[in-house]
């Protein structure tokens, strides 16, 4: 990547954000006050330098109670610091999130510590906008945030040759289920070893709107960013490369297919799974306890079966297994690391502190405790993590999510990001359009096809 200063307009192009002028934010701190020496006495020790560091972070309701407790935490143990976080629910696909934080920098104001998924800070560490953790990484010994063998994790952590994310959490994504509607509709509970077939036959028989409650055996997610692992199960890919492609390849005959199927067909042609303007409104959910089953991550955990669900009576009993089989014998799915990065500002250091608090062992337990989410080192998942959603969520089937993690593969990672794809072509020009049914995959797809192209076509003639 070239070292080119970024124009206003250039910058606001690559993250598709606000049109403000871009600066880093913060001026060089002052230094502390030389000790005074009494009469007679030992010098004084110098006071500590008063820090308030600004954490732009990834913010609803799973995340915030662990903010709080991690800032809580880490403040008692350094007075000196005070943490200001400033949690943005993420939005569709992390749109309202990124824009948020987006226009931050180019309005001279980075935060000094902010949440990113694995394929969004990539742009930002192009241009320079984030200061690599090597040598913090080095000097601190924390490396168990970056397993060996984790391809994923591998290419969502690093580019050109430097770190630019720690990982809060490694992330990947499977089939959530409600018991209890299989066994109200008669209906053998899935297992890992389960094929796409059999995951459409159970929706089938789980779905019954005849009556005054009604119940359906899918709720399909509504985007591209959910449907890319039905996209993968085919065994083809929206690109030619997952990291920094540079041809888009959404118009392929199997990525129409099943995109039919689980965007649009489960919906208005089989039925068994509700309109979007349901689950938009919150009603006929998997979390009202009127879907069966639902593709999501650990960080749902806390809107089914919680301890305070419990204490309620408002929990949704469930469990997860594998995605199904589909026509790619490797089974992959998605996966990704999940955490923060460090702005270039005059507060790195002070940042890397409070970072590396979360990413460690301690903080690491915390933030995985209140979230569900799995943690950032591999030697925690199967001996804390696993046995701690057992008794937490309710999660028999933690072995899953360990799966899932080995076979997983990243989204797309590039200088063009994948929140930016979403926003400017895939949902409008083709998401959009299955949700509300009025044209099909194999309508939609090459327009999308095509708006990609360019944007990947823009980047490329500009490095």
């Amino acid at each position: 990547m070239n070292g080119k200063r970024l124009s206003r307009r250039a910058f606001l192009q690559v993250l598709g954000g606000s049109s403000a002028a871009l600066l880093l934010a913060g001026c060089p701190a002052a230094p502390a006050p030389a000790p005074q020496a009494g009469s007679g006495a030992a010098p004084a020790a110098p006071a500590q330098e008063a820090i308030t560091l600004d954490f732009f972070a990834w913010g609803d309701q799973t995340d915030l109670p662990a903010w709080e407790e991690l800032s809580r935490n880490y403040t008692e143990m350094n007075p000196n610091v005070t943490i200001n976080v400033s949690p943005t629910p993420p939005g569709s696909g992390g749109s309202d999130y990124y824009a948020a934080l987006q226009t931050q920098f180019a309005g001279g104001a980075a935060p000094h510590i902010a949440s990113f998924q694995g394929w969004e800070w990539q742009p930002y560490a192009d241009r320079d906008l984030l200061a690599p953790l090597d040598d913090y990484i080095e000097q601190s010994g924390l490396t168990g945030p970056y397993p060996e063998g984790v391809q994923s994790l591998e290419v969502s952590t690093r580019r050109n040759g430097s770190r630019y994310l720690l990982p809060l959490q490694i992330a990947t994504m499977v089939m959530f289920y409600v018991p209890k509607l299989f066994e109200e509709a008669g209906v053998d509970l899935p297992t890992d070893d389960w094929t796409f077939e059999d995951f459409l036959a159970k929706a089938e028989a789980i779905t019954d709107t005849s009556g005054d409650r009604r119940r359906y055996g899918y709720q399909a997610n509504g985007n591209w960013v959910r449907d890319i692992h039905w996209i993968r199960g085919t065994g083809v890919q929206e690109f030619d490369e997952l990291v920094d492609p540079r041809q888009a390849m959404f118009d392929q005959p199997e990525i129409a297919e099943v995109v039919q199927i689980v965007a649009q067909d489960v919906i208005y042609n089989m039925g068994v799974a509700p309109l979007p303007a349901d689950t938009d409104t919150g009603a006929n959910t998997i979390q009202t306890g009127n879907a069966a089953m639902k593709y999501e991550g650990p960080w749902f955990f806390t809107q089914l079966n919680s301890p305070a669900l419990r204490e309620s009576g408002q929990q949704i009993e469930f469990d997860v297994v594998l995605m199904p089989q589909q026509q790619d014998s490797e089974r992959p799915h998605r996966g990704w690391a999940e955490g923060v990065a460090v702005p270039r500002t005059n507060r790195a250091d002070a940042a890397w502190g409070f970072v590396s608090y979360m990413g460690g062992a301690d903080g690491n337990r915390i933030y995985s405790t209140i979230t569900g989410r799995i943690p950032n080192d591999l030697s925690l998942i199967e001996s804390f993590w696993v046995p701690a959603i057992a008794e937490r969520f309710g999660v028999q089937n933690g072995a899953a999510f360990v799966e899932a993690i080995r076979r997983s593969e990243v989204d797309v990672i590039g200088g063009v990001s994948r929140t930016r794809m979403w926003n400017e072509v895939v949902r409008p020009q083709g998401w959009d359009r299955l949700n509300n049914n009025s044209a099909t995959a194999a309508d939609v797809l090459p327009t999308v096809n095509a708006g990609v192209q360019a944007l990947l076509d823009d980047y490329w003639a500009n490095q």
